[in-house]
């Protein structure tokens, strides 16, 4: 292979001995760049003070390059062996446009491409990066090869350590290397053949006199909720190692994991006996949650971090939130955030057979953390744990098992009032591990609307000046979907039968949700907005709304939404902001149909507080906020009416109201705080005297927190319309 014109090589000897090779290369230093020379020797002598001889009478070299610099160039090597190794797989007409996506700068190395941060990490034969630019200006996102060994070392007890080079805490002992060379495929099928053998040993555990006090036939009632319905949203429990161990007493299971099951399933048991109270479902699981917080003292499990206490956390934490226990649950994630760090989860390693269960575990329990991450600061409207800089795994699952599992709703037998099954004999594909891969994909795009538009410190210009760029990922993240997880509900009307899995459509909840998070700040905030952006802006919300109340009947009709999670309510409470508005806006002849889809949400709502008590706090907001814009629901209202299909329908209300009716529906007081503020302090301070209480609007970010609007105090009393 031919060297670039700035690096020279040549052959030397030491002693008879040729080197292999020798060549210059540039090294950064602090004087400017420099040139140096790295030698590759065989059978170097033992002693140093033996002359070098040289062909051309040069003095020998005696600069060796530094640590970084065999990091960035095995890096490098690495990076463009994957780039081959995709290439060969590929049609010639894709790997032209492979190669045409690849940029190389003037020294010579691969640089980002502009689809990179939609595929921020590597494949599975390297450990994937996902890191931000330390220039906020410039904020790209690489699939280039860390070397992360050096922040990976193992203890004197065996255990996985996370000390990065700086710390005097770091240990000398690295992970062993493993020779086994095995091919992936090999070990996916290896994995997945585990996965089919442990799940048919499940049933021994009905042979359990119980579980962990717990009668076995409620245990395994439990647990069989909870494969069924929250383990699919996040994948953070790994089936086959934990119900494994939970027979064996094994590494990947323990007692604070399984109340933690028991607890968090409870709230889509219809058993009385999940409750305190057998008439208040809001008491599901209280002696799980007690056990929990027992184990957590006794034990002393924040003391030292496993595998099993971090998805505890997690799971409890995402729970506490959805009960509205915003405080508990805040510090029951950052708990587990913390752990990640200390196993050093953030980090991946290579697959090898003999690790690539651990491996499995580690990536899905980061990732579930990571979305977890996200999804709380936009409840709370606090910072990420997470950031994307800090996040270097590949979110590529080894065991894809369950993606084409049959997926029908949990049926119990014993439920009070019994079940009809063949209503769901049919089932569809649940799609677990795509689905869990695009989550993924959406939560980077969703960290960056979070730190760009939502959290302090982040400005109008930059908003302004990201804005397209996210609009982009977005469409694009809908567009380079798989075509089983493809879903227009505004498009036809679909049988009930053939509607998608649950994992689809809160999929598709959460992106809709963002093209709100996105555009609704440069109509709702003054200093953001622009004449030219404000029109196709609010018909993107008022589509994306629409999209999401029908997602939401449409997985009601299917599957009820007594048992869907927290995060298809934080969609439709996002929506409901949009429907309110376009009613309060809009003439009385095109009034009707957000009407009905304000309606239609609120439905849904009522009925996402059995399983997920704080919603209630959720539809307070709203009619606070229906209340301030007096908007009142028909007394007549058929909230069984269908919401119209084509969604070229809601862009063409505009036609026919003010678009300023709108923008008087959002809060003037940061625009004239401002006004006033650069006229005169002394003015400011007056203005804020003569407020007769804090006016704050619905908001999208840090909704679940313990400020609420306060117009007339409406909390428990009759809302306008609405019963």
């Amino acid at each position: 292979m031919a060297l670039p014109s700035n690096i020279q090589s040549e052959t030397l000897t030491v002693n008879d001995s040729k080197l292999v090779s020798g060549c210059y290369m540039l090294l950064h230093g602090r004087n400017g760049v420099i040139i140096s020379r790295i030698e590759t020797q065989r059978h170097m002598p033992r002693d140093r003070n033996h002359g070098v001889e040289e062909r051309s009478g040069q003095k020998p070299w005696t600069r060796i390059p530094t640590n970084a610099v065999l990091s960035a160039l095995r890096a490098e090597t690495r990076q463009l062996i994957t780039i081959i190794q995709k290439l060969k797989g590929l049609s010639p007409e894709a790997a032209a446009d492979h190669l045409k996506s690849i940029s190389i700068n003037d020294e010579g190395r691969v640089v980002n491409h502009p689809l990179s941060m939609l595929t921020p990490l590597s494949s599975e034969e390297q450990p994937g990066a996902t890191h931000q630019n330390d220039n906020e200006s410039n904020d790209t996102f690489s699939d280039g090869d860390l070397d992360t060994s050096p922040f990976i070392s193992v203890n004197e007890y065996g255990t996985i350590d996370s000390f990065g080079p700086s710390s005097a805490l770091q240990v000398s002992t690295k992970l062993p290397a493993h020779s086994n060379s095995m091919n992936l495929e090999n070990i996916r099928n290896s994995l997945i053949a585990n996965a089919v053998l442990k799940r048919q040993g499940e049933y021994e555990l009905y042979s359990f006199p119980d579980l962990d006090g717990v009668a076995t036939d409620l245990g395994m009632h439990l647990l069989e909720l909870h494969w069924n319905r929250q383990h699919h949203t996040f994948l953070l429990t790994y089936r086959p190692a934990i119900m494994r161990d939970l027979r064996q007493d094994g590494p990947f299971s323990s007692k604070f994991l399984l109340n933690a099951i028991f607890a968090c399933s409870s709230k889509f048991s219809r058993r009385l006996e999940v409750r305190d109270d057998p008439e208040d479902p809001t008491t599901a699981g209280g002696r799980f949650f007690r056990r929990c917080d027992d184990l957590l003292s006794q034990e002393s499990l924040l003391m030292e971090p496993s595998m099993p206490t971090v998805v505890g956390l997690l799971l409890l934490g995402s729970t506490f939130n959805a009960r509205g226990n915003t405080s508990k649950g805040w510090l029951y994630t950052g708990y587990a955030l913390r752990m990640v760090y200390d196993l050093g989860l953030h980090l991946d390693r290579k697959v090898t057979e003999e690790n690539a269960e651990d491996i499995e575990i580690r990536r899905r329990v980061f990732w579930g953390a990571f979305i977890c991450d996200k999804l709380q600061s936009l409840y709370l409207g606090r910072p990420v744990g997470i950031q994307l800089r800090d996040a270097h795994v590949s979110y590529e699952l080894i065991d894809t098992m369950e993606e084409k599992e049959t997926w029908i709703p949990y049926l119990d037998l014993m439920a009070p009032g019994g079940v009809t099954p063949s209503a769901f004999a049919r089932g569809t594909p649940i799609y677990s591990v795509t689905c869990f891969q695009q989550l993924c994909r959406l939560s980077i795009i969703m960290t960056k609307i979070i730190n760009k538009f939502y959290v302090i410190g982040a400005t109008a210009a930059s908003a302004r000046a990201n804005v397209q760029a996210y609009d982009d990922a977005l469409v694009k993240w809908n567009t380079d979907l798989p075509t089983e997880l493809r879903y227009d509900p505004l498009a036809e009307v679909v049988p009930s039968s053939r509607l998608p899995a649950p994992t689809v459509m809160n999929l598709h909840g959460i992106y809709h949700a963002l093209i709100i998070l996105l555009h609704r700040p440069l109509i709702a905030d003054g200093h953001l907005r622009s004449a030219a952006g404000i029109l196709p802006s609010w018909q993107r919300c008022t589509r994306a709304a629409a999209n999401i109340t029908k997602i939401a009947l449409a997985y009601q009709t299917a599957y009820t939404l007594r048992g869907a999670p927290y995060l298809l309510s934080y969609a439709l409470y996002v929506a409901c902001t949009i429907h309110v508005r376009n009613a309060a806006a809009l003439q009385a002849g095109h009034r009707r149909e957000h009407l009905t889809l304000l309606a239609s949400s609120l439905a849904c709502l009522d009925e996402l507080t059995v399983p997920n008590s704080g919603v209630s706090k959720v539809m307070g907001i709203i009619k606070k906020l229906m209340a301030a814009k007096d908007v009142q629901l028909p007394p007549d209202r058929d909230e069984t009416a269908q919401v119209p299909r084509d969604a070229q329908d809601y862009s063409q209300d505009f036609g026919h109201q003010n678009l300023d009716a709108v923008l008087r529906t959002f809060s003037a007081r940061s625009s004239q705080m401002q006004d006033i503020s650069q006229n005169n302090s002394s003015t400011l301070v007056n203005w804020l005297d003569g407020q007769e209480e804090p006016f704050q609007d619905d908001l999208l970010y840090g909704f679940m927190g313990d400020y609420c609007p306060t117009n007339g105090e409406l909390q428990g009393q009759a809302y306008p319309g609405v019963t």
